[in-house]
């Protein structure tokens, strides 16, 4: 008696048969998706010719993987304390669970080779992919992996991955109960407080104005600048000017 074996079906055949894209949309995306340098399944996304979920139920349909809802997946937090945020983001991934022997990640595709092996060396264990939505898995990285979340030291063993879920929402308390810094707003000055500001920043001026050219009788002014009256003003307007701005911004305080 010779077993049938029921090949997996193409990712382009269950879109047209399921009715999700036409022919010629799928020709078009297609081409987009070679043109931007992305898989097929990603191109259909950013189109949205179709529901998220119907398209990813196609691809794992295409991968002879299980699609489901993150919502619906029983996540045990010890679990997703033993992978760093930085792998959790650059890869896409969350180990949710262990069930008959392997790791169930949440994923958008498949993990590569190398990242499998190393999960493996990780857990201990092979790894098994279900795949979700990219919106539902990247809020899901957000909520389990949040900017600032402790990194996982693989090499110290006195760190369970109980103490490291305490400590990531030990740090997030703390950091919403610190208050933001309150902003003193800044109330506009009054017509006489306008004048006596610039009548002080005016004799500020003034009064440099003066003593430079008082000190430039005393002072070899000549051998640094010259006999120009020109240069000899440029200097004198520029060191008053400086002057005056100190004064206006002192008054400021």
């Amino acid at each position: 008696m010779t077993k049938t074996v029921t090949e997996r079906r193409k990712f382009e055949t269950i879109l047209i048969a399921n009715g999700l894209v036409s022919e010629e949309q799928l020709k078009q995306i297609a081409r987009y998706a070679h043109a931007v340098g992305i898989d097929l399944y990603e191109a259909v996304l950013q189109k949205k010719i179709a529901p998220p979920d119907a398209v990813m139920m196609a691809y794992a349909e295409s991968l002879g993987l299980p699609f489901m809802h993150f919502e619906d997946i029983s996540v045990d937090e010890e679990i997703v304390a033993h992978i760093d945020p930085i792998t959790a983001r650059q890869h896409s991934l969350i180990p949710v669970s262990i069930d008959q022997g392997y790791v169930q990640l949440a994923v958008t595709r498949p993990v590569i080779p190398d990242v499998a092996d190393e999960l493996r060396i990780i857990f201990n264990l092979p790894v098994r992919c279900v795949l979700c939505t990219p919106s539902e898995l990247s809020a899901a990285i957000t909520k389990y992996y949040p900017r600032g979340a402790v990194r996982v030291d693989r090499n110290d063993p006195s760190e369970t991955p109980s103490q490291l879920i305490a400590q990531q929402k030990t740090q997030q308390k703390a950091q919403k109960k610190t208050p933001p810094k309150e902003v003193k707003p800044v109330e506009p000055m009054s017509a006489e407080e306008i004048k006596d500001r610039a009548m002080k920043t005016f004799a500020a001026f003034n009064f440099t104005v003066a003593a430079v050219c008082f000190a430039s009788y005393y002072l070899p002014v000549s051998r640094w600048i010259g006999d120009s009256f020109y240069v000899f003003s440029l200097l004198v307007v520029a060191v008053s000017s400086a002057a005056a701005l100190a004064v206006w911004r002192a008054l400021s305080r």
